[in-house]
């Protein structure tokens, strides 16, 4: 089976997260047992068969007991395992022998914990592979399935009141953070119907979980916490079904820093790649990133009722000068319009105002404290202003509390589509039973709208195959590379023109007379450049001379040659590049590394001696539409690369985005190139042209 087969396979958890029976193994009665928990959790809700599993006991929470794995009735749909880890292993044979669909194993004691754990895992993963039984954990405190009933977890207590299922669902690799994340989800007011922990993922991966929920009917918005991430593929096709189908994916990434990453992988003994590159990634799939756990919470609350704003044009409804003068800077910073009403809807909103009437009719609508006292104006108020089609969306200021005007909140939101957001001073059950978004910071208040905004004018996303052709005659371009750990400038130049970068006109000579024939054929000064393996990197090396006339090319070759000989005179010189000068008002890069997680990525930033200075670059995961290159490389610097008095011109930014979307193809095409650096690309005159390129190939057979 391909790879790729078995990934779509996996992601079919219906056996595993929505079972008809379930087996607990390791059921017991004694108090703090987490097989206790387990049984108690699964017996709460669930309205299948429960084949509680334990050598020792007759009966379980009044239910039979079978007395081991062999016991169970042929073809139950999911079994919860809570045994030693020495004894979880066969245990997962003997389930799969049995034709369980799932096992969700809480077990700890394997790849976090050790070369004997490491060990452990990886027999348990050769098991899953040979069987195909779905395993979700180990080392997990499994999931929940609202929806159908199933606390097949020991996060939470039969103590803790559960919400009526909803629209929300969690994915998380961390247990421990998805018990605390679910709680302060239900303490915001989200509505969950999951929450899933994968673990140390021997088998389920967090990818798998997120693309089985977005498919679900019942499901419109995935949160997901992830430390690392195993089969990015999987997640990236998850994002596009998720984009397609209108249902926004919030993800919160831990292992930000280089220190964070190291404890990550002491958690999970997972890979976790680069902070920079998965939030490209995100963006450019259109996940919503969430910096902390009250943004991902802020998130979850505001896309879970559904309701979209294609413009982002709020009206500020307040009792509070001061909380809509903070609301409006927020907005602003967000990306929010706060427009002024129209002058007929003034007169509208002013005639139910309570009189007399001292607020502001502007947008913030004010309607001071006595509005509030009086919940009939303020009711009217608020529907004038929901009425309006100025505004796609609606922020309220009121204060926790029993008043009448809270109840009118209620009615208005229940009454329109529009995106309804309250700042409050405190969460109210009143508007957690009706599903109102509360948030009690003006910021995080306009951020989640905001977001709600950017996903609402979302585009159509690449096709996956979106690219540059590749060549016909790729394995003639790379031969003069073969067995090298680099191709010469020319040679890389030769193979990125095959897929439509401009290039510098050049020639590759043995001699000066012939590089100054071509500097007399072209009727300007050209650059001179040493060839060889040996020298990736020519300026350090006195490698190169520019701006040479034609007459002054033997004096300038013989120069810089004896001047590469005294500095690297292990440099085998395979001959010299005589190249027109191209002019550039402004000088980019278009570069792409291989990240761990998510491979080829392209980089398109400011070149030259710029880049040494100022970090300043865009990241596109390879491959990707020419549409999708110019959108993102228009954001660089703020959107002042096009913006600028001096940016680029629509022609200009065309090419680099056709530069970029070659060698984001080149990198799909060629897997053993490691490294490209186009650097600079010259900008001038409605042109880009890569004046150097350095193409960088994996070493293989390295002894060190």
């Amino acid at each position: 089976m391909s790879a790729e087969a078995f990934t779509v396979t996996s992601s079919d958890l219906t056996r595993l997260l929505s079972p008809r029976s379930i087996a607990v193994v390791g059921a017991s009665d004694k108090p703090g047992r987490i097989g206790t928990q387990l049984l108690d959790n699964i017996a709460r809700l669930f309205p299948g068969e429960i084949h509680p599993v334990n050598p020792r006991a007759d009966v379980l929470a009044g239910l039979p007991v079978v007395a081991d794995v062999d016991a169970l009735p042929d073809g139950v749909d999911m079994a919860v395992v809570a045994v030693p880890a020495e004894q979880a292993v066969p245990t997962v044979a003997r389930l799969a022998a049995k034709g369980v669909g799932g096992v969700t194993l809480l077990s700890s004691g394997f790849s976090e914990s050790g070369p004997e754990g490491i060990e452990r895992q990886a027999e348990l993963a050769r098991i899953i592979e040979s069987t195909g039984i779905r395993v979700l954990g180990p080392n997990c405190i499994g999931f929940m399935n609202l929806h159908e009933g199933v606390m097949a977890n020991f996060a939470m207590s039969g103590a803790v009141t559960l919400p009526e299922p909803g629209p929300v669902a969690l994915v998380s690799q961390s247990g421990g953070f998805a018990s605390y994340l679910t709680n302060a989800s239900l303490r915001a007011g989200i509505r969950l119907g999951y929450f899933v922990s994968t673990g140390n993922e021997a088998g389920v991966v967090l990818a798998h979980a997120v693309e089985h929920l977005v498919e679900r009917d019942e499901v419109g918005t995935v949160l997901v916490f992830s430390e690392s991430l195993k089969e990015p593929e999987t997640l990236i096709r998850a994002a596009r079904r998720a984009h397609e189908l209108d249902k926004p994916i919030a993800l919160l990434k831990a292992g930000r820093t280089e220190e964070a990453a190291r404890a990550a992988m002491s958690h999970t003994a997972s890979v976790t790649g680069s902070s920079d590159v998965l939030d490209a990634v995100c963006r450019q799939y259109g996940i919503h990133i969430a910096y902390s756990m009250e943004e991902l919470i802020d998130l979850g609350l505001a896309f879970q009722d559904g309701r979209r704003a294609p413009v982002g044009e709020v009206a500020i409804v307040t009792a509070s000068g001061g909380a809509g003068v903070l609301l409006t800077d927020a907005a602003a910073s967000s990306g929010l319009e706060v427009p002024a009403p129209p002058a007929d809807a003034v007169e509208r909103i002013t005639a139910v105002m309570p009189q007399p009437f001292y607020g502001s009719i502007e947008n913030p609508v004010d309607i001071t404290a006595q509005g509030t006292a009086s919940p009939h104006s303020f009711g009217l108020v608020l529907d004038a202003v929901r009425d309006l089609d100025t505004f796609d969306c609606m922020a309220v200021v009121t204060w926790q509390g029993d008043y009448p005007s809270n109840d009118r909140i209620v009615e208005t939101y229940q009454s329109t589509d529009k995106p309804f957001f309250v700042l409050t001073t405190g969460y109210m059950e009143k508007f957690q039973a009706a599903g109102v978004p509360m948030y009690l910071d003006p910021h995080r208040l306009m951020r989640s709208l905001a977001a709600v905004a950017r996903h609402s004018r979302r585009t159509p996303l690449d096709e996956p195959g979106a690219g540059a052709t590749r060549p016909v005659d790729l394995t003639r371009l790379l031969a003069p590379a073969a067995g090298r750990a680099t191709m010469l400038e020319h040679d890389a130049k030769a193979l990125l023109a095959a897929y439509g970068v401009v290039v510098t006109r050049e020639r590759l000579v043995e001699a000066a007379a012939d590089a100054a024939t071509f500097a007399a054929e072209h009727g300007a000064p050209v650059a001179l450049k040493a060839m060889s393996y040996d020298l990736p990197h020519k300026t350090e090396y006195g490698a190169i001379r520019l701006g040479v006339r034609a007459v002054d090319v033997d004096d300038a070759t013989a120069d810089m040659l004896a001047e590469v000989a005294r500095r690297a005179p292990h440099a085998e010189i395979v001959g010299v590049l005589a190249q027109e000068m191209v002019p550039a008002r402004l000088e980019l890069t278009v570069g792409m590394r291989r990240d761990p997680v998510f491979g080829p990525v392209v980089a398109v930033g400011l070149g030259g001696v710029a880049v040494e200075i100022m970090a300043a670059a865009v990241l596109l995961h390879a491959p990707f539409s020419h549409e999708m290159a110019v959108r993102t490389i228009a954001d660089l610097l703020d959107g002042r690369i096009t913006s600028a008095a001096r940016g680029l011109d629509a022609q200009e930014l065309s090419q680099l985005a056709h530069t970029a979307v070659a060698v984001g193809r080149l990198a799909i095409d060629v897997p053993e190139i490691a490294e490209i650096d186009v650097n600079p690309v010259c900008v001038h005159d409605g042109r880009a042209v890569a004046a150097d390129a350095l193409i960088v190939f994996e070493r293989t057979g390295d002894a060190s």
